[in-house]
């Protein structure tokens, strides 16, 4: 089977990481990834913020869900994406870019989760510049990345009756 296939049907959320941080280059190479993302018109309106200050990651965490819990799974890694205010393809974008990076992200061996609490939080999602957010931004998703802590996750069963094929 072609190798980016089976990257494509192998890929899993995970949601424990060790506290091991991801190399730069593995960060660079995700990142790279989700600027080359398709996109709308190809206005390339996105802005990727990695966070891997652990001070930073707690004040965030605290400022989203309060202390004791993390929304992000206590990665040591959590890349937010954000878009121009008012782009009319930012959810399509958001969605292209987060994949490519969830896709690089296990085929560099890491582990990466989609994470949905900042994003659709209007009381939040435009004021995170003390994150690296730029001014004029919303966050429209985030990505948690690590070292998987035990096993990757198994294969998951697809739900059934989900795909219609019409020919003539």
């Amino acid at each position: 089977m072609n190798s980016i296939i089976e990257s494509l049907l192998s890929r899993r959320s995970v949601r424990t990481f060790t506290d091991k941080q991801i190399s730069d280059e593995d960060l660079d190479l995700i990142l790279q990834a989700a600027i080359l993302a398709p996109n709308g018109r190809n206005q390339e309106p996105w802005h990727f913020t990695a966070l891997q200050d652990p001070g930073k990651l707690k004040m965030l965490d605290e400022l989203v869900v309060g202390k004791g819990d993390s929304f992000f799974y206590n990665a040591p890694t959590l890349i937010l994406v954000s878009i121009q205010e008012g782009n009319a393809y930012e959810k399509e974008d958001t969605a292209c870019a987060l994949t490519n990076m969830l896709q690089a992200a296990h085929a560099l061996g890491l582990g990466s989760v989609w994470c949905n609490r900042i994003n659709g939080n209007h009381e939040l999602d435009t004021k995170l510049t003390q994150f690296g957010i730029p001014q004029g931004y919303r966050v429209t998703g985030t990505l948690a990345v690590g070292h998987p802590k035990g096993d990757y996750p198994a294969k998951r069963i697809p739900k059934q009756g989900t795909i219609t094929i019409v020919r003539s």
